[in-house]
């Protein structure tokens, strides 16, 4: 038999995970051909048919998330038309706890795996090549000789040193974002998430993970995101994974772990503070700072320590920290999200994610949501469109707020820009509400506005901010344009003010002077155009980063960045009487 296991992921830089488990276990255990084969939500589905067609699987088996289920049930329906002999296997966390009514409405899908899949998929096709009865397989939902849905009970806990190593080469780790598993399970029990289902955590042996690690290394990978619930559930364990990395670091490789930081070691702290710039990227899932709130979805609260960890973390300067938090839970209504939101805005964190309550299939939540008057959607991704606390115009409220956070925030663009907005705010909050009025004053809804846009709007924004001085502001929004990304051409936003040098005056700095060989080490053996492909020479009237009204020089390095993707730079005062006696 032909076996393809199938992922749809949200985008061609995503791996899947879990197919390529499922791959490795049934390797060497079936007589039957196996292969993976990877899409993404933006593909058309008539490609994904046509490619799945062309390998004429016997058996094709789909891993199915809120994300991907639609497009799979368009295809596994139209794929189904075409090879009616096909068996089609959906497995994954979006069919694992409602397995039965899958079947009894969706006459495409054959089987289901449901819950953990490496032991039950590799059952599942034995049975199949050998002809036997599903009865006694764990986990596996089916119909019987009368057409009924049933679901067996699910497979016991794997032995963590049974799952093998996901990659089979350096190619599939190129340019990817790698997912890695050293632990299975959650200690917490947060109500919203699945991996509160599972008791317990079960881990990798420590020699098994070093291996598998110098494998991501010795392959050049981009970045291995650990799909750990809790990265540091067992902080000597997560402890003894850091200083492997750090003492093994190819200085290309990042690693992103999501962490409890209420539980962050001491040792840990100072392990990070340590590493490389780019190293480590931490997410911590703070969802909210109301106390009410976070017993009601069952997690400590602890904000104190959280923000004790952040700041000594981000303080070291070279570690992304990405804060999380979550719109629509019991309790929270607007002015105790302002609150949260506040808190944890003024950690600073280089990443700010607002997202909204999603009611998972088979989580605590969706059990309490008649108690807490959670109304959601009864489509992917089941987002909530109201509670008791948040009406649905507070919930279209906060998705402005949202959109403004994402463009001005998150983009890591603009972080001058708000620095200065936000002295002219009442609060971190109070500043993005001011740019979403803003921006539905100017902009009709779904409207696609280009990167220029954003800063134009950014620009026409600051009349709005009681205080602030329009004509800076110009100059701040272009500091931070130009130490992003060098400028090709002169964008329109910035004429005719904006501008006070000419290119044959840049040229002549940095071609004919080389003044960056002065500025930054490493620029002696770029000369001339070199040069100038990687540098930028800016005069303004004001210092963009101190406000004083005086004429700078500001030179920029884009060689070299910071982890944040901004090139370095010097700011010096125009020293007028030195340029008139040298001249």
């Amino acid at each position: 038999m032909k076996i393809v296991l199938c992922a749809v992921n949200a985008k061609y830089i995503h791996t899947n995970i879990a197919v390529r488990l499922i791959r490795g276990y049934c390797r060497n255990r079936i007589d039957s051909e196996i292969s993976v084969s990877e899409f993404t939500i933006n593909n058309h589905t008539e490609d994904i048919v046509q490619e799945l067609y062309r390998q004429k699987p016997d058996i094709l088996a789909f891993s199915c998330y809120i994300w991907n289920i639609e497009i799979i049930k368009k295809v596994s329906t139209i794929i189904k038309l075409m090879l009616p002999y096909i068996r089609i296997i959906f497995g994954g966390p979006e069919v694992s706890y409602n397995s039965c009514s899958i079947l009894d409405s969706f006459a495409s899908c054959d089987l289901i795996v449901a819950g953990e899949g490496e032991n039950s998929s590799y059952q599942l096709f034995y049975a199949l090549e050998n002809n036997l009865p599903f009865t006694d397989i764990p986990g596996i939902a089916y119909r019987n000789e009368n057409g009924k849905s049933t679901v067996n009970p699910c497979a016991m806990p794997l032995d963590m040193a049974e799952l093998p190593f996901p990659y089979d080469s350096r190619e599939e780790t190129e340019n990817r974002i790698c997912y890695y598993e050293a632990s299975r399970g959650c200690p917490f029990r947060c109500s919203y998430c699945l991996s509160s289902i599972e008791k317990g955590v079960r881990f990798a042996s420590i020699e098994k993970v070093k291996k598998e690690l110098r494998m991501f290394l010795d392959y050049g990978a981009k970045q291995v995101k650990f799909v750990d619930r809790t990265f540091n559930a067992n902080n000597r364990f997560a402890a003894e994974i850091i200083k492997f990395i750090m003492e093994n670091d190819n200085g290309y490789t990042n690693f992103h772990f999501e962490i409890a930081a209420e539980i962050f070691s001491d040792e840990l702290t100072e392990l990070i503070q340590k590493a490389r710039k780019g190293l480590f990227q931490l997410e911590i899932g703070v969802q909210s700072t109301n106390e009410e709130t976070l017993t009601a979805i069952q997690r400590t609260g602890a904000f104190d320590r959280i923000s004790e960890v952040t700041r000594k973390i981000k303080g070291a300067g070279n570690t992304h920290v990405h804060l999380d938090l979550i719109a629509g839970l019991p309790f929270e209504d607007i002015g105790s999200f302002r609150k949260s939101f506040n808190d944890v805005h003024l950690l600073y964190p280089n990443q700010l994610q607002l997202g909204f309550l999603k009611v998972l299939h088979g989580s605590a939540m969706e059990n309490s949501c008649d108690k807490h008057k959670i109304i959601y959607s009864p489509f992917p991704p089941y987002e909530v469109l109201y509670t008791r606390w948040l009406s649905a115009d507070d919930i279209l409220y906060l998705k402005k707020i949202e959109e403004m956070v994402e463009t001005y925030y998150n983009s890591n663009r603009f972080t001058n820009s708000l620095t200065y907005l936000g002295k002219y705010s009442v609060d971190p909050f109070d500043m993005y509400d001011r740019l979403a009025n803003n921006r539905s004053k100017v902009f009709t809804e779904n409207i696609s506005h280009n990167k220029n846009d954003t800063y134009r709007f950014l620009i026409d924004s600051a009349v709005s901010f009681e205080g602030a001085d329009a004509e800076l502001f110009r100059w701040i929004v272009k500091f931070d344009y130009i130490i992003h990304e060098k400028p090709k051409g002169t964008p329109d936003w910035t004429q005719p003010v904006l501008n006070l040098l000419n290119k044959d005056e840049i040229y002549e700095l940095t071609v004919r002077k080389n003044i960056f060989e002065e500025k930054f080490s490493g620029f002696t053996e770029l000369k001339g155009k070199e040069a100038l492909n990687v540098t930028h020479i800016e005069k303004m009237p004001f210092n963009p980063v101190t406000y004083e009204k005086e004429d700078v020089m500001i030179f920029i390095n884009y060689n070299e960045r910071d982890i944040w993707k901004n090139a370095f730079y010097k700011i010096e005062k125009v020293n007028y009487s030195e340029r008139q006696n040298k001249s």
